[in-house]
């Protein structure tokens, strides 16, 4: 506690407290702002990523039920799926072996080629499956079916363990096949419905389906309308890897981000791609996303196999399948720039506190230096030494002014010690010379000399011990309101860098808005451009529907060119009589073939003005879609300008308020200066006010002695 007192050891401390308590605030502040900064932009960057893969998994989406329905709508399919139901009737002798036949093969790319030769079933199996085989080349389909009307899958493209059975049997009951056709029957005639991912026995991983009704129009009399009539189902069965392109691009999302969906069942409908261990159909729990993180589609942090991990999530819906995207990342790789920002505040903080702790020990040695020599000086002269020189009295500063008071003390009282000694060498001559003429008017006349002396000493003591009494009192006065004003200026240099550091905190917060909004105009800049690419492709899809149905129009007029061909061979059959009776056979053929082809190229056209229809609105959406987001470039272009004028304001402000800081502390320096020299000018006072008593006493023992004396001499 002693040594605390002293002001070589209260200055530094006092320093590198400050010092320490300003850059602890700084940094605690910066960090958090940059803390709260990056994981708002994480947030931002996890939640476009979820809704950019919504968009392309509707797309993948729909673009399967378009293959869907351009399969259904072939003429193969359209033309044979009715004689293939009735050639695969297990009530048939041949029935065993047709299925044997084909599912014989151990080898799966070997089945894809299996024919059961001679049959009527081999026929028309020859002629689809070459469709079928197309469409199982792209990623994500598994396999092509048909199912009948009764639930018996009576062809499929890869000729699994599911070839040839019944949707009734234990096996497929359950299994979202025959959830699909149930839901199919129920449904219009030109319907597309889907039945989100399940297990299914004829593969290893989940199966989704996509499905729609075939139906066939029946001659009801010649030259009248047809009726038409439902005979079966088309499915597409899809695994995982049919969204697996989407969910598996990481763009965005740095070292350790992934995206997978969840559906409603909790299960994982993608496999994650950071966890090979994990796999689609796994339970969503395993990689630590629970019922209650999916249920809310605010962004959250959870749990994950390799550490904690922030999310965000949306909701999509997929012909009916409610799904949930999850984009997520590591919170370490997101707050990486937290710790690098932590490291160099740390740096920064110790090499403030190194800096002010010398400054701190210089300043105070500048100061305690001088006032211990003026202690000494001031000690010296109360015990009546020699004193030559006061040190510090040529200093400019306050230290100086106390040097030159002290000075001015010492030479004030050695001209008193002169006047003193000059008045007693002449009351000595005189009592000589007196003692000469008359002892009696010696004493006379010394008793008057000596008195007036006396008086004079008494009364200068006097005096002198008045105006020690102001001096200390003025002193006192200006050490109290030193001290008032140090108080001040220590609360108001506290509040000014209190504000300097908020305006600078404001400075970092008004920079990071401006780059996360020069982030979101880069993003509204991608998504133009991107919008630009999709009408494009659009307006070529269109052109190609366009073709399409010139396409279809000259088969329609092929095909009726080729039905009046097919009537004028019967007529001329007729009129040939017997002889003419086999090509009739073939001409009712021909004509037959004629019709069907009709009714397929109608339907085809009436699928392509569909398609033209759907491509023209999807064209102009995407146009209405960057019409907008231009409009929103242009906004974040604006609020970017805005800021950064705001940033420009924000750095003014704190370079004043530094300026301010630097002042006020300088001023509370000054201050207390001054009261440490007002202190010390008291001790002075307070010192010759006692040397003013003293030399009272010395003034009484004085005339008693002169009383004495001349009471000497005059029994003399």
């Amino acid at each position: 506690m002693f040594a605390f007192s002293s002001l070589k050891v209260r200055l530094p401390a006092i320093t590198i407290g400050l010092a320490l308590v300003s850059a602890t605030a700084l940094g605690g502040l910066s960090w958090s702002f940059a803390k709260s900064g990056l994981v708002e932009a994480a947030q931002d960057r996890l939640q476009l990523a979820v809704t950019g893969r919504k968009i392309g998994i509707e797309l993948v989406a729909e673009r399967a039920v378009g293959d869907l329905v351009t399969t259904a709508a072939n003429p193969q399919v359209a033309g044979n799926f009715g004689d293939l139901v009735e050639a695969l009737d297990p009530a048939k002798a041949d029935f065993a072996a047709i299925v044997q036949a084909y599912t014989a093969a151990a080898k799966p790319e070997d089945r894809l080629t299996a024919e059961a030769a001679g049959t009527m079933y081999g026929r028309r199996h020859t002629k689809v499956q070459e469709v079928g085989r197309k469409v199982i080349e792209r990623p994500g389909y598994a396999d092509l079916m048909f199912v009948s009307e009764d639930g018996r899958i009576v062809y499929t493209t890869t000729k699994g363990t599911d070839f040839s059975h019944a949707l009734s049997e234990p096996d497929f009951a359950g299994t979202g096949l025959a959830r699909l056709v149930e839901r199919l029957k129920a449904a219009d005639a030109d319907a597309t419905l889907y039945e989100d991912f399940s297990a299914y026995p004829a593969g290893t991983e989940p199966s989704a389906f996509f499905g729609r009704a075939i139906t066939r129009r029946a001659n009801v009399a010649m030259g009248t309308g047809q009726a038409a009539s439902r005979v079966g189902f088309v499915v597409m069965r899809v695994t995982p890897l049919l969204f697996d392109r989407t969910l598996t691009d990481r763009g965005g999302l740095g070292d350790t981000g992934q995206l997978v969906a969840v559906g409603a069942d909790g299960r994982l409908r993608s496999d994650p791609p950071l966890l090979n261990t994990v796999k689609a159909g796994a339970e969503a729990t395993e990689i630590g996303l629970t019922p209650a993180l999916l249920s809310d589609r605010k962004p959250f942090t959870y749990a994950g196999v390799t550490g904690s991990r922030m999310a965000a999530t949306d909701k999509v819906s997929l012909m009916g399948a409610s799904w949930t995207l999850v984009a997520a990342q590591s919170e370490d790789e997101i707050l990486r720039g937290v710790s690098t920002l932590t490291r160099a505040l740390t740096l920064v903080s110790f090499g403030i506190l190194i800096a002010t702790s010398i400054f701190g020990l210089l300043f105070a040695r500048g100061i305690v230096r001088p006032l211990t020599a003026l202690t000494r000086a001031l000690d010296a002269l109360a015990r009546r030494e020699p004193l030559t020189e006061v040190p510090g009295a040529k200093r400019t500063d306050e230290i100086g002014e106390i040097a030159r008071a002290v000075v001015t003390i010492r030479d004030i009282s050695l001209e008193d010690a002169a006047r003193q000694l000059q008045t007693t060498e002449a009351a000595r001559m005189r009592e000589e010379t007196d003692r000469r003429a008359l002892l009696a008017n010696l004493a006379d006349g010394f008793e008057r000399s000596v008195g007036r002396i006396v008086d004079t000493v008494s009364q200068a003591a006097s005096g002198l011990n008045t105006a020690s009494d102001r001096m200390i009192t003025a002193v006192a006065g200006t050490a109290q309101r030193s001290g008032f004003v140090t108080t001040t200026a220590h609360e108001t240099s506290e509040n000014v860098n209190a504000v300097a550091a908020a305006a600078e905190e404001l400075g970092a917060t008004v920079g990071e808005i401006g780059r996360q909004v020069e982030q979101a105009a880069d993003v509204s800049r991608t998504a133009v451009e991107e919008a630009d690419r999709t009408g494009e492709t659009m307006r070529r899809l269109s052109a190609a529907a366009a073709r399409i149905g010139d396409v279809v129009g000259m088969v329609s007029q092929i095909a009726g060119q080729t039905n009046l061909l097919a009537l004028n061979a019967t007529i001329e059959a007729a009129r040939a009589g017997e002889a003419g009776r086999g090509f009739a056979v073939v001409a009712a053929e021909v004509k037959s073939l004629a019709e069907q082809t009709t009714r397929a190229t109608a339907e085809i056209g009436q699928q392509v003005e569909a398609i033209q229809a759907a491509t023209s609105d999807a064209a102009g959406a995407i146009q209405g879609i960057a019409t907008r987001i231009q409009n929103m470039s242009q906004v974040t272009g604006s609020i970017a300008a805005a800021v950064e004028e705001q940033g420009v304001t924000t750095q003014e402000i704190v370079r004043n308020m530094g300026q301010a800081s630097s002042g006020t502390v300088a001023m509370t320096q000054d201050i207390a200066a001054v009261a440490e020299a007002a202190e010390e000018a008291g001790v002075s006072a307070g010192q010759v006010q006692q040397a003013a008593a003293d030399l009272a006493r010395q003034s009484e023992t004085l005339r008693a002695e002169v009383d004495q004396f001349l009471a000497t001499v005059r029994a003399a």
